[in-house]
């Protein structure tokens, strides 16, 4: 019997156990209507939902009358967004990997990743991209797990400390944090 310890790229949450995505349990962790207050989120705004997995953020930001492209590698991901969101198109789904975002220069108001910071492996071109995809003036919103030991969530060696977080978007000026015992909150602005 052979075992074999390959270097992989950070993990990624897998299409598999999606329904856990909009649990009871991640509903009290991540309440939906604090982090649209957090936001701030206007109606007609064109949100990135980079990682939406299946529409936890993305069908309630449509909800709320945001323009929402739901960026996500996993096509049962975006299979879930559909049938979650009763088979409606008003969210546009993109499969895509990133760092990559297969979208025109300039095309959104607020990019937002959710829980999926700590997956990307090349940060820098992600940076890139959210900075080429993000008007004038456009937002980041990061959410992610805190980089400490807790009940669920990434290995703790993958997890990006929060004050580490807005580094990685040196185009970004930090302007508002929030935490808690699991996650944080960060939202940013284009310079």
């Amino acid at each position: 019997m052979v075992i074999e310890f390959l270097m992989k790229g950070p993990s990624q949450f897998p299409a598999v156990d999606r329904q856990r995505l909009v649990s009871d349990e991640r509903c009290r962790r991540q309440p939906v209507d604090v982090i649209l207050k957090r936001m701030g989120l206007r109606k007609g705004e064109k949100v990135l939902d980079l990682g939406a997995g299946i529409g936890y953020l993305s069908i309630p930001m449509a909800d709320a009358g945001a323009e929402v492209i739901a960026v996500d590698v996993q096509q049962e991901m975006l299979d879930g967004i559909r049938e979650r969101d009763a088979g409606s198109s008003r969210i546009t789904l993109v499969k895509a990997e990133l760092p990559f975002i297969p979208l025109p220069d300039s095309s959104a108001d607020r990019a937002v990743l959710m829980n999926v910071l700590h997956e990307v492996e090349d940060r820098a071109k992600l940076a890139a991209e959210v900075e080429r995809v993000l008007r004038e003036g456009g937002r980041l919103t990061i959410i992610d797990w805190q980089a400490k030991a807790t009940e669920r969530g990434p290995p703790l060696h993958e997890r990006i400390p929060v004050e580490n977080a807005p580094l990685i978007f040196p185009f970004m000026k930090l302007e508002s944090s929030y935490e808690d015992e699991n996650h944080y909150h960060l939202e940013l602005r284009r310079r």
